[in-house]
């Protein structure tokens, strides 16, 4: 792969992501993209099936989306994640992108001192 196809890889990416942003269907609870929009959108910028299916891939390995597909293996349905949760244990919250493996120390920690204020009460 050469520097011209990383960089349009990246766009390609960037607007894939952007688009699925701003197809977001607010009427719907969650965060559900609409598709036809979703469709509409990509067929004007000309990008080709297989970067978008590509660019869906690497969003949904970095868990940014979740792409549902039919038995064919078409792409059916986009969810995107929400940017943030509450760590069940802890309560603190996270950001769904950085890396979980980063909270576990300090949600032990957390959690020994919930229960140490538990029993001292």
């Amino acid at each position: 792969m050469n520097n011209d196809e990383v960089v349009l890889s990246r766009f390609v990416v960037n607007k894939v992501w952007e688009v699925a942003q701003a197809c977001v269907d607010d009427s719907r609870k969650g965060w559900h993209v609409m598709m036809p929009d979703f469709g509409d959108a990509m067929d004007s910028l000309e990008f080709t099936a297989k970067e978008v299916r590509e660019a869906l891939a690497f969003l949904e390995a970095r868990t940014y989306l979740i792409t549902l597909s039919d038995e064919d293996g078409h792409v059916t349905g986009i969810s995107l994640v929400p940017p943030r949760f509450r760590c069940e244990f802890c309560k603190m919250w996270l950001n769904t992108q950085s890396n979980p493996e980063n909270h576990i120390d300090f949600c032990l920690r957390q959690q020994r001192k919930i229960e140490r204020n538990r029993n001292l009460l």
